[in-house]
């Protein structure tokens, strides 16, 4: 699940704005205020995730990825993937009634659940035990670990598209206007120099 940031008609309009320059300080630029966007996006993205689901903010970048603009692709992606958070994540603790957790960002109880290492991962697990599962021996009884929150449902649920929309129309045009600013200061320096 990913998130593009389409900003085609706010290049246009600010671009009106710098007339006449080379194209190839236009698209410099572009690309600067694309990346600059890109980053600001991400931590805001990470900021309502973390809100979201109850985990912290660094456990949430994690699920969280920046795909760059460059010269060649005028692009700048933010993809949201990964699967529901173990409850561990959740600043789970074993409690005498079972594990205290705080996915969702409140503090619950999963009663009869506990804490293990899990064999294949060596990883801190909650689960729960299951008693009589298909295919298991009569009484035997089968771990299953809990999930909770998953970063793609709560980015749908929480509408943090409309945040990050949100954001790129208040910010986008200035960043843009920014870049190029400083790239055609910065062309003009370079043509100066040549005139000496």
């Amino acid at each position: 699940m990913s998130f593009g940031m389409s900003v085609k008609s706010n290049i246009d309009q600010v671009v009106k704005q710098f007339r006449g320059m080379d194209k190839k300080v236009v698209k410099k630029a572009t690309v600067t205020a694309l990346n600059k966007m890109g980053k600001e996006v991400t931590t805001e993205a990470k900021r309502a995730l973390a809100d979201r689901t109850g985990y912290k903010k660094g456990t949430v970048a994690r699920r969280i990825k920046l795909y760059k603009a460059s010269r060649h692709d005028l692009t700048a992606k933010v993809e949201v993937k990964g699967r529901h958070f173990n409850l561990i994540e959740s600043k789970a603790r074993q409690i005498k009634a079972g594990v205290s957790h705080k996915a969702w960002g409140q503090r619950q109880v999963l009663s009869d659940a506990f804490i293990f290492t899990g064999k294949n991962s060596g990883k801190r697990l909650v689960g729960i035990r299951l008693k009589g599962s298909q295919g298991q021996r009569k009484g035997r009884e089968q771990v299953k670990a809990v999930f909770g929150a998953s970063a793609p449902v709560e980015y749908f649920r929480g509408k943090v598209d409309e945040i990050l929309k949100r954001k790129i129309r208040m910010r986008f045009n200035k960043l843009l206007a920014t870049a190029l600013d400083y790239q055609f200061r910065k062309s003009m320096m370079r043509g100066k120099k040549r005139m000496k």
